[in-house]
């Protein structure tokens, strides 16, 4: 299985290897059999400079057609990988995690597992009401994590990811909700999430 990661806002792919340690933490968790082997492509979701005026409004859209008409084929030529939905999960922190929401949960035919990390959206009833009132979509998901740290938990950001967690409890979509750690909007908080939660639990069938 791939798991696609992707940065924050004005991050670099490089940034989840250096300042995130992914390929350390991956390295550790299958050496100690808490992970299932998988492969990470980090691309770069930086499509659209966040000073744009239409930002928002754009880079979703660029992000999702990036990813179906060069990121995926590309690793899908390049590695011998599963070319299935549950075979395939995206995951991003802060701007990452609303690409998450945004292209992820609108490509349900890509995705099926899906880790939004202090990210969300206030008015998340709204803006990602198709899948929410999906029918089928607890069918579709194998695993939904949404994340943040303790400290973020109790400042202005955290409220996204709060109003996120309750729309999908509102519709009875199946994910799990974690607060943990000690850092705030930061990648102490990011490493914690990844770590201890979200690469744990990622293709675990129990």
């Amino acid at each position: 299985p791939v798991l696609y990661l992707v940065g924050g806002s004005g991050d670099l792919p490089s940034n989840w290897v250096y300042d995130g340690r992914v390929g350390f933490m991956m390295d550790n968790l299958l050496a100690e059999g808490k992970a299932v082997p998988m492969v990470i492509a980090i691309p770069n979701n930086q499509v659209l400079h966040r000073n744009h005026p239409r930002h928002v409004e754009l880079t979703f859209k660029l992000f999702e057609a990036e990813l179906r008409q060069h990121v995926i084929p590309l690793v899908e030529r390049e590695y011998n990988v599963r070319r299935d939905p549950k075979g395939r999960a995206l995951s991003g922190l802060s701007m990452g995690g609303r690409h998450t929401m945004f292209v992820g949960f609108n490509s349900l035919d890509l995705f099926a597992s899906f880790g939004v990390l202090s990210a969300g959206d206030v008015e998340s009833e709204t803006s990602i009401a198709k899948f929410l009132n999906d029918p089928n979509v607890n069918e579709k998901i194998d695993y939904l994590f949404v994340g943040q740290g303790a400290a973020e938990a109790e400042g202005r950001m955290g409220a996204r990811c709060v109003a996120l967690h309750q729309a999908l409890s509102n519709h009875k979509i199946t994910h799990e909700y974690y607060v943990g750690g000690h850092g705030g909007h930061d990648w102490a908080t990011w490493r914690h999430l990844l770590y201890y939660r979200f690469l744990p639990n990622l293709w675990r069938e129990d």
